[in-house]
């Protein structure tokens, strides 16, 4: 009996931990593979509840060039752990549509207010439950317009459980 009470909370408690909400705050690269590459940072809130039946959770986020170009953004993502502990590695996805203002400096002009971000990262999840990870994005805007250079993004982050 102790055994299946000790299994229940186990199993509560790796639940729990699946359902937790995280705050993010960034730092990194963008442009990254030209020659007018710049910096980066911002935050994130990644809600705690899944929407779908493949646990795809949305979040919303701004991040802000050293040249004051503006990204306010939303979206799905969806993270992926590779063992069953409490800690370790995990593989994280996201897409997103958002607002982009170009600050006028010499990162790129992406050509439109409306981008899409689209994201794949590793993250290693510590005991208590805060994580650490490196990101690689793509914005662009899906060549609504003709004008569409599109911009990647390497981006260092930090994550709170709240």
């Amino acid at each position: 009996m102790k055994k299946a009470i000790l299994m229940c909370l186990l199993l509560m408690n790796i639940a729990y931990a699946d359902d937790t909400a995280f705050g993010k705050v960034f730092i990194g690269t963008v442009d990254t593979f030209k020659v007018n590459q710049d910096s980066q940072y911002g935050v994130e809130f990644q809600f705690a509840q899944g929407k779908t039946r493949y646990d795809f959770k949305p979040f919303v986020g701004l991040m802000r060039t050293r040249d004051a170009s503006h990204y306010l953004y939303t979206g799905f993502s969806r993270t992926s752990k590779f063992t069953d502990s409490a800690t370790g590695l995990a593989l994280t996805f996201s897409f997103g549509p958002g607002l982009y203002l170009h600050g006028g400096g010499e990162d790129t002009n992406l050509g439109h207010i409306f981008e899409l971000r689209t994201s794949a990262g590793l993250l290693w999840q510590f005991a208590d439950d805060t994580r650490i990870g490196v990101h690689f994005s793509h914005l662009s805007n899906a060549s609504i317009t003709d004008v569409n250079p599109g911009t990647e993004l390497i981006t260092v982050t930090y994550e709170l459980p709240f």
